[in-house]
């Protein structure tokens, strides 16, 4: 084991949980902006939209950039996970096989991650509620998403632990 694999598993952990954050202040910020007490200046600028487009509007701008995170966090995560492989394959323990399984829920993700997109995209501007069908077919993919991250900050937890312990 590498005296860097404890800290890669820091730096995946904390960049998880920045992205969980990230992602629901995403929206919590267009509600806060909207709010009660919001800036003057904003007002002006937007009296040209109508009330529910406006939140419409910037709900979008909170969805896109989750989207330009969604695209790009798992391939880092990947990068993260060969390095963290190849710190801890010598390993006689369970390390290596909870690398690789995180590693295989970062695949998943990378699957996942562009049908989110795409359904994404495609929803932003729908009337709600959505038809069903494409709640439920998002909803399910979002689902999978997020258990797919609590499993793998799980797996990485149990690891972090075994890597301080043997330290």
């Amino acid at each position: 084991m590498t005296r860097a694999a404890p800290v890669l598993v820091g730096l995946w952990l904390g960049g998880l949980l920045a992205s969980w954050v990230s992602a629901s202040l995403a929206f919590r910020t267009v509600d806060r902006v909207l709010g009660p007490g919001r800036r003057p200046e904003l007002n002006e600028k937007l009296s040209s939209v109508a009330e529910p487009d406006r939140r419409l509007l910037l709900r979008h701008l909170a969805s896109e950039i989750n989207r330009w995170m969604f695209e790009r966090w798992w391939i880092a995560q990947a990068v993260l996970a060969v390095l963290l492989a190849a710190g801890v394959w010598r390993s006689r323990g369970p390390e290596r096989w909870l690398v690789l399984a995180a590693l295989a829920l970062v695949l998943a993700q990378g699957a996942l991650a562009p049908m989110i997109v795409s359904l994404g995209r495609a929803i932003d501007f729908v009337p709600r509620p959505l038809p069903e069908l494409t709640a439920r077919r998002f909803g399910l993919l979002h689902m999978a998403y997020v258990a797919s991250d609590l499993l793998k900050a799980g797996l990485l937890a149990a690891l972090a632990w075994l890597l301080v312990r043997r330290a």
